[in-house]
């Protein structure tokens, strides 16, 4: 099976290895973190956390891609993928949401229909250390 990539915005900020910050980020483009964050970001744009990234807070960007850790909530308006490396720790929200294998979610999914559709379409699922279960059952 061909796996379908897609193409993010072009990234106009990025947060290095070895940089530390503590506070809120806010962006109207695309950013990608190598570093340390401990705040609530809320980016206009895409997010890319690298494998060396650490996010610890609320995370809200239209796409994120998570190859390395956040902790604390993470909405995308749009799409969420976990990499391989990836971790989160936390509740997340997405139109979809994409767990490569290897790739780890310790909370709560939320999954919405694209904005033309009807939010009755709502479908929770919860993972919790390797367990499974769908709170709509």
């Amino acid at each position: 099976m061909r796996k379908k990539r897609r193409s993010f915005q072009n990234i106009e900020s990025l947060i290095s290895p070895g940089v530390e910050i503590k506070g809120d980020i806010s962006s109207q483009g695309s950013i990608r973190i190598d570093g340390y964050v401990e705040g609530n970001l809320n980016i206009k744009g895409d997010l890319i956390l690298g494998d060396k990234g650490k996010i610890k807070g609320e995370v809200k960007a239209e796409n994120i891609i998570i190859a390395g850790k956040i902790e604390g909530t993470a909405t995308a308006g749009t799409r969420l993928e976990i990499a391989a490396t990836g971790t989160i720790v936390g509740d997340i929200n997405a139109t979809t949401l994409i767990i490569e294998e290897g790739g780890l979610l310790d909370g709560t999914s939320r999954m919405t229909r694209a904005k033309e559709f009807s939010t009755d379409n709502e479908h929770v699922i919860s993972f919790k250390k390797g367990k499974y279960k769908d709170k709509n059952k």
